[in-house]
């Protein structure tokens, strides 16, 4: 328990920290969540012209992928919070940014992860929510207490598939020194599928971003499963408790190549 209390205080001293620096520049903030709002709004203003024009996408109206896209872009904006230093490892390689936390005497994956929290990451929430909104008043989802409780869950694990697997892209960068297009191939890919039903896909991807990369898992299933609608693969029991599930696997693992990545720093010497 002294352990726990010694690293629950640590953490939010530093995260304190973060915030009091970031909060020296509100109009920054206030630029990105404008500039937020704008980006996804646009998106979600294609997906309307894609709809109108051929229907629905597979059974999903855009009231459903409004939801499934609002799910997705919450998590990317507390994936930013809490995991966009796993963008930068090769940077920290480089610059031999990990021998400051190697002297401490607490865990690195721990001092890795609350050494940066990013403001900006809220600002991708709040246009995620205004977007969810829309997409539950749409489609009649009911916010009862079950229901919330699920959608906090599958935030949580969606969070979590999000930043392993952003680690062990990043973790790449121990070995390699460059992991700037990997990060970008991963971001647009998780991107793009919960913009749009992984269904329209023929079952191999499918199966793909199913169970080699489980992206479907952040929000298209989900989503599925709270509105009603045929995802293609059906899993028994709680939906969101998988997403949880799948999402702590993810961050163990990406833990792990991590810790071996780590293995191989050797610093910035010449």
């Amino acid at each position: 328990m002294k352990t726990l209390k010694y690293y629950i205080s640590t953490g939010l001293f530093m995260m304190k920290l973060n915030l009091q620096g970031q909060m020296e520049y509100p109009a920054f903030l206030f630029g990105w969540l404008l500039n937020n709002a704008l980006q996804f709004a646009a998106g979600i203003g294609m997906m309307w012209v894609v709809i109108n024009q051929f229907d629905a996408i597979n059974g999903w109206g855009i009231g459903h992928i409004a939801f499934m896209y609002g799910l997705g872009v919450m998590s990317h904006g507390l994936t930013v919070v809490f995991f966009i230093q796993t963008w930068f490892i090769d940077g920290l390689v480089i610059d031999g940014g990990f021998d400051r936390m190697l002297l401490r005497p607490m865990n690195m994956y721990y001092q890795f992860c609350m050494f940066y929290i990013n403001l900006i990451g809220l600002t991708d929430m709040l246009p995620g929510l205004i977007i969810f909104i829309f997409g539950a008043i749409a489609t009649s989802f009911q916010f009862s207490f079950i229901n919330i409780i699920g959608l906090l869950l599958v935030l949580a694990g969606a969070t979590m598939i999000r930043g392993g697997i952003f680690t062990i892209a990043g973790s790449i960068g121990f070995w390699t020194k460059d992991t700037g297009g990997i990060n970008m191939i991963i971001h647009n890919l998780i991107t793009r599928t919960h913009m749009y039903p992984i269904s329209i896909f023929g079952r191999i991807i499918q199966a793909v971003l199913t169970f080699a990369l489980p992206l479907g898992f952040i929000a298209f299933y989900p989503a599925g499963y709270f509105l009603g609608l045929d995802t293609g693969f059906s899993f028994p029991g709680y939906m969101p408790l998988w997403t949880f599930l799948v999402g702590l696997v993810c961050l163990l693992v990406g833990r792990a190549i991590f810790n071996a990545g780590l293995r191989h720093y050797d610093s910035a010497g010449n």
